[in-house]
């Protein structure tokens, strides 16, 4: 390659998610789905785990069962995940208390079981 040709930088697989404090956290976009009959992950919206939760969008119910939702589907602990941005809106940010590789791992997993495929 010439010296001036310009390098193609690696792209996330994931754009929702971010390196945060020198790779030692991460941030998290999520989709919102407040008031569904039961919680898990519901799929992907425009790149982003769409995140269902029972409980209803009063008071920030629904943003802690969000959060202890990520904590579930990554392995984490509840403490390990804080809610950021979007308190009101369906588009979430949470930082995440571990290296943004298990979070791309963890993310993988999940397109891999909306796919039907074999993580």
């Amino acid at each position: 390659m010439a010296q001036d040709e310009p390098r193609e930088q690696a792209r996330p697989a994931f754009t929702c998610l971010r390196a945060l404090d020198g790779g030692r956290a991460a941030s998290l976009t999520v989709r919102a789905q407040p008031g569904a009959k039961r919680s898990g992950f519901a799929g992907f919206w425009n790149g982003m785990p769409k995140i269902a939760v029972t409980e209803p969008p009063d008071k920030g119910r629904a943003n802690a069962a969000i959060g202890a939702e990520i904590a579930r589907l990554f392995g984490l602990r509840v403490a390990a995940v804080t809610h950021v941005s979007g308190s009101t809106a369906r588009e979430k940010t949470y930082r995440l208390e571990c290296a943004p590789a298990v979070v791309e791992q963890g993310l993988a997993r999940l397109r891999a079981e909306a796919a039907g495929e074999e993580a």
